[in-house]
């Protein structure tokens, strides 16, 4: 008996921490609205499609690797959900949900368009407005960091911080992201169990029979002169990382001038 009720009380602290979850996911002041969760469905569904895709249906030899990148961005796609598995007192429950409106397309774009159906080859602009949309994305996200930070520490009584250290914090937060995703595109390559990857487009003779196979209709996808063969390999990393960096400046000079958490500028206080 001691042992089934024991049972009952474990199951009903599971379905309190359940229903909590989800009173956090959806009834909270962070919560997103009902046209916000149809975008993430909406792009979510596309994801599943699309793995359905490559692991039944895609007859190229590297498919296996293309489902585990379109299963890795459909993961993305529940970013917010996990935050929220965070304990309440943390900071991460005061990021709104809306970071995901702006997430989601993205995972898209890359995933989809970029990766999947090879328009980092086909269309090398894609390339450029994603690293480069991407900094100002992760700028704001980084924005939203630093503030539900201050938030919790003004909760606990430690006061707020200034607004050019959380805007500064905001970009490098922006330029950080951008470092990690060229260092797992190199690690993507390096430890590709069959034979080294291309996520860093740093295959001359890849990039060449891309533009044999399009019958000359597509060039090579950098933007940058390589002036060298020998150089091409960095080429596309450097893109990258300039394109991150423009979109870190320029999501900090949009914060600069609209610091919407900080409207108050005198008084350099979060709003309520």
């Amino acid at each position: 008996m001691p042992s089934r009720i024991y049972n009952y009380q474990q199951i009903s602290e599971e379905n309190l921490l359940m229903k909590a979850y989800f009173d956090k996911l959806l009834h909270s002041e962070n919560s997103p609205k009902k046209w916000e969760l149809a975008i993430w469905w909406a792009a979510r569904g596309v994801l599943i499609v699309t793995l359905i895709h490559a692991l039944f249906f895609n007859k190229a030899e590297d498919h296996t690797k293309m489902a585990l990148q379109v299963f890795g961005n459909l993961l993305g796609q529940f970013a917010w959900e996990i935050l929220m598995l965070f304990p309440k007192k943390s900071f991460v429950n005061k990021i709104p949900a809306y970071i995901q409106d702006i997430s989601a397309p993205a995972l898209i774009g890359g995933s989809l368009f970029g990766a999947y159906l090879n328009f980092y080859y086909s269309a090398p602009v894609l390339d450029i407005v994603m690293h480069t949309v991407g900094g100002v994305a992760c700028t704001i996200l980084g924005y939203e960091i630093f503030t539900a930070m201050e938030k919790r520490d003004i909760e606990r009584g430690d006061g707020s911080s200034s607004v050019a250290i959380i805007l500064f914090g905001a970009m490098c937060f922006s330029m950080f992201v951008g470092n990690i995703w060229e260092l797992f595109e190199f690690t993507a390559d390096q430890f590709n169990p069959v034979a080294p990857g291309d996520a860093q487009h740093w295959s001359y003779d890849l990039a060449m029979q891309a533009v044999r196979d399009s019958g000359g209709k597509i060039g090579l996808p950098n933007f940058i002169a390589h002036r060298d063969p020998v150089r091409y390999g960095v080429i596309d990393t450097m893109e990258d990382m300039i394109c991150n960096t423009v979109g870190g400046i320029v999501g900090w000079v949009i914060l600069k001038f609209v610091p919407y958490h900080h409207k108050d500028r005198k008084k350099a206080k979060v709003n309520k």
